[in-house]
């Protein structure tokens, strides 16, 4: 009797966790549609999860990040043919939780996220992983992570974040692997000029060293020439006449003749005196 109480009693508790566990499930399953819906700019994408039925793929799934383009974005491949749009958007559905407060956490500069088209057992060279990461500080691509795949999704921000089950991040291009067809790339900038550079401070050096020509011209001017420095004061000019230069080998003669002429005339001018007192003692 006692074995059949206990019995009783364990499969009580079995059957209260049961309970709770099928209700803690569905309050946290996924419902992509009725989460997009109040976002009118995503409604081309909940649209084509629900044509390719991947609505259903992802609501089984308790923690999804969807890497969402909106209406604009996402006209780029919604013509192509259903197959490969499906391989697409699986390959934006990330079977992990990331919001932009834990990529911004990341310690490395990029990581490889696994897609819902991993997860089909079909994918081949990295075709089923996204290639994340991060250029500069707020600054986030995306891309295959295929060899040679360019980053051509960037991240542009967040749209729902419900921790630890469902991101939904805004980028700019969808994200195409070599093996579902022609990869979209990035739309180039839009056109304008660019903004004016900044003017660069000028340095001591470069002030004192930069002038116009007409300062150039001022500052010769001013400045004293070296013959100006050299000149003698007045004073001195009147003491002392400077040198002539001399002409030819003639003038350097008649220098000589006035030297000879001098002495000559101081000897007839002794005679004379002689001369004269002789005359004066008669």
């Amino acid at each position: 009797m006692a074995v059949s109480a206990n019995a009783k009693a364990g499969a009580y508790l079995l059957f209260v966790a049961a309970f709770f566990l099928a209700l803690s499930t569905i309050s946290t399953a996924l419902n992509i549609t009725k989460s997009l819906a109040d976002y009118s700019e995503y409604s081309s994408l909940s649209d084509l999860l629900t044509e390719t039925k991947l609505t259903e793929a992802i609501n089984h799934r308790q923690t999804i990040t969807v890497l969402a383009l909106d209406n604009d974005a996402i006209k780029s491949i919604a013509d192509r043919p259903r197959d490969e749009l499906r391989k697409i958007l699986m390959n934006h559905i990330v079977l992990d939780y990331f919001d932009k407060e834990k990529i911004q956490k990341l310690g490395k500069k990029s990581a490889l996220l696994t897609t819902l088209y991993q997860a089909t057992g079909s994918a081949s060279n990295q075709n089923g992983f996204v290639n994340m990461t991060r250029i500069a500080p707020g600054e986030v691509v995306f891309g295959s992570a295929t060899k040679g795949s360019p980053l051509v999704a960037k991240l542009l921000g967040s749209v729902i974040s419900q921790p630890f089950n469902l991101s939904v991040l805004h980028i700019s291009t969808p994200i195409v692997a070599p093996a579902f067809g022609d990869a979209i790339l990035a739309p180039p900038p839009p056109p304008g000029s660019k903004p004016p550079a900044a003017a660069p401070k000028k340095s001591k050096s470069s002030s004192s060293s930069a002038h116009s020509p007409n300062e150039e011209e001022e500052d010769e001017a001013e400045s004293p020439s070296p013959s100006d420095a050299a000149a003698p004061s007045p004073k001195a000019a009147k003491g002392k006449s400077p040198p002539k230069p001399k002409e030819s080998d003639k003038d350097d003669e008649d220098s000589e003749g006035p030297s000879a002429s001098a002495s000559s005339r101081a000897v007839w001018s002794r005679v004379g005196v002689a001369a004269m007192i002789g005359l004066i003692a008669l």
